[in-house]
């Protein structure tokens, strides 16, 4: 009896959560709101969930419900200086965040690049930004965000390959159990 109830234990122990219907986030900055949705791995999006945005010291910035979509928008406090940390909760055991960099707002960043020193000391000028450098940053932000979407979406959908190998464990296992039962 010792034989078959430690093993069990042992494979019980090594037991992970499942992720076949794991929540996930999208987020993304689309002018000055933040936008983005909830969704199911299987498929399917989180509908009516709860939503917060906290900052850096863990003060709620906003909150709200996902509509008939999955989907959240809010406009975070001018000017955004801190990370904005975004998560969902359906109360179903399903819950997910996602981190919303400063820079995506035009903080600056947090470690400066500084031109090196032996161009300044031998006259070099350093160029100054393009006065439109926002527009073209929102046009880029525009065209990449639907690319972001379909990373998102391809990243955590479940491939053949991970079926495949589930039912390979499966056999696998089974044929351990049948060896080890057959040299009795």
């Amino acid at each position: 009896m010792t034989r078959l109830i430690l093993p069990l234990i042992l494979f019980l122990s090594l037991a992970l959560p499942a992720e076949a219907h794991k929540l996930r986030l999208f987020a993304t900055v689309e002018g000055e709101d933040v936008t983005g949705y909830a969704f199911f791995t299987g498929g399917g999006r989180a509908q009516g969930a709860d939503w917060w945005a906290l900052d850096a010291r863990g003060v709620a910035v906003a909150q709200g419900r996902t509509d008939g979509e999955g989907r959240y928008r809010f406009t975070p406090p001018d000017p955004v200086t801190d990370d904005i940390l975004v998560r969902v909760d359906t109360h179903e055991g399903h819950m997910a965040e996602a981190v919303v960099k400063a820079e995506r707002f035009g903080a600056p960043p947090v470690a400066p690049v500084m031109p090196p020193a032996a161009s300044l000391a031998a006259g070099g000028r350093i160029a100054a930004p393009a006065p439109d450098t926002k527009a073209v940053e929102l046009a880029v932000q525009r065209q990449i965000a639907p690319l972001l979407e379909r990373i998102e979406a391809m990243d955590s959908r479940m491939r053949i390959t991970d079926v495949l190998s589930g039912l390979f464990l499966i056999v696998g296992l089974a044929g351990i159990g049948l060896y080890l039962r057959g040299r009795r």
